[in-house]
């Protein structure tokens, strides 16, 4: 049985996630001017820069290679290791968009704040 997931629902879904992490983030960035000390404003900037830098990283590294399937390996590791890399075709893979979108949104928003805060 394959569960179909309602294109509203994972706006709604990515809309909180979204949400979310921009709000941890900013925490974050603030209890960095907070503990960095100097002025309150020219902290938060370097912490905005630094938590949007941070959280770029963690979006171009991309999800956990054993969330992936084995359609997105190398030929030629599927032809020498043909038994590692079956796909099963009964269950396919996530159709929902992976943490790398969520750093990745969060990362240029934060960077976004920075800039303006200048």
């Amino acid at each position: 049985m394959i569960r179909r997931i309602s294109a509203r629902y994972e706006i709604v879904r990515l809309f909180a996630r979204l949400g979310f992490a921009v709000v941890a983030a900013g925490v974050l960035a603030a209890l960095w001017a907070l503990a960095h000390g100097g002025p309150f404003r020219h902290s938060l900037e370097a912490g905005f820069y630094a938590v949007g830098a941070l959280c770029l990283l963690l979006g171009a590294a991309g999800g956990s290679p054993s969330r992936r399937d084995a359609s997105s390996a190398g030929w030629m590791a599927r032809w020498a290791y043909p038994d590692t890399f079956a796909v099963n075709r009964d269950n396919p893979p996530d159709r929902t968009l992976g943490p790398a979108v969520v750093f990745g949104v969060v990362g240029i928003v934060m960077i976004a704040v920075a800039i303006a805060i200048t």
